[in-house]
């Protein structure tokens, strides 16, 4: 593209990628200064960040550990009333997840509370009909 320059050359001048540009008198062409680097570079405080992020992330699971913990023992001591195998199976297996979540007390709870009420069915039950 062949044009007179009649301004001082800025590498902020958009009129070749931009035709618009020119049909635009009244537009500053020199407030265009966009850093598009920005958006890649690594930030100052990176390290921090990072830390920041672990924390956060760390926290996030631990609210998720603590949501499965009692999600666990409710569905344990559900067990004992209703569905043991069902529920009890599914009580240890979410208390399982909690304890890995670092929720330690509740998932130990649901773990074990699950898995008495699924063994005390299936022991309790054939004894039951066994002697009747």
């Amino acid at each position: 593209m062949d044009r007179e320059r009649t301004h001082e050359y800025s590498p902020y001048d958009d009129t070749e990628t931009c035709p618009h540009m020119e049909r635009c008198e009244h537009t500053d062409k020199t407030a265009y200064k966009e850093e598009m680097a920005a958006e890649i570079a690594v930030p100052v405080s990176g390290l921090n960040r990072s830390s920041r992020s672990r924390e956060e992330s760390a926290r996030a699971t631990r609210s998720a550990g603590k949501a499965a913990g009692w999600t666990g023992l409710i569905i344990a001591i559900m067990s004992w009333f209703v569905w043991p195998v069902l529920l009890g199976i599914s009580a240890a297996f979410i208390g399982f997840v909690a304890f890995r979540q670092g929720s330690r007390g509740l998932g130990i709870w649901s773990i074990t509370l699950g898995l008495i009420a699924a063994t005390s069915y299936l022991v309790l039950i054939p004894l039951y009909y066994a002697l009747t």
